[in-house]
């Protein structure tokens, strides 16, 4: 029968791909700021950090530093304690060859004007780093000529 010659050949020829793609896909820049984003909407730092190394930058108000993993996981449950989220929205990311960022706003639901939030990634071989998370009342990013 020529079926079985037929089947064997599709899935070597699916192991094959599998094998030289190198498995899963390599998630995209856009899905890398979604799990930040619904991290922030759900007041969840275990997904705002899924995507961070050993240590990533965290800036509060213009406080902060280099925090490992388990300390930043710290820091951002106390931002979410004190301002709960109301709302999240980030505008398109911002690409560079080895990274991108991307500016948004984060509004409490205690009301009042919105936080301003920019978001770092890094491309570190195939994957994408989450890096760096500023938090700030003012915009965490000058414009030219103001």
């Amino acid at each position: 029968m020529r079926f079985a010659p037929l089947v064997t050949r599709a899935a070597a020829l699916l192991l094959l791909t599998v094998f030289l793609g190198g498995g899963a896909p390599v998630p995209s820049q856009d899905d890398v700021l979604e799990r930040v984003v619904a991290g922030l909407e759900r007041a969840d730092p275990d997904a705002v950090l899924v995507d961070a190394p050993g240590r990533v930058e965290i800036v509060l108000f213009g406080q902060g530093g280099m925090f490992r993993r388990a300390q930043a996981e710290h820091v951002l449950r106390d931002f979410f304690r004190r301002y709960p989220p109301d709302r999240v929205a980030f505008s398109s990311p911002s690409s560079s060859d080895d990274g991108q960022s991307a500016t948004g706003r984060y509004w409490p639901r205690s009301g009042g004007a919105p936080l301003n939030v920019r978001v770092l990634h890094r491309l570190v071989g195939e994957d994408w780093e989450l890096s760096s998370i500023r938090i700030d009342q003012r915009p965490v990013v000058r414009t030219s000529g103001r």
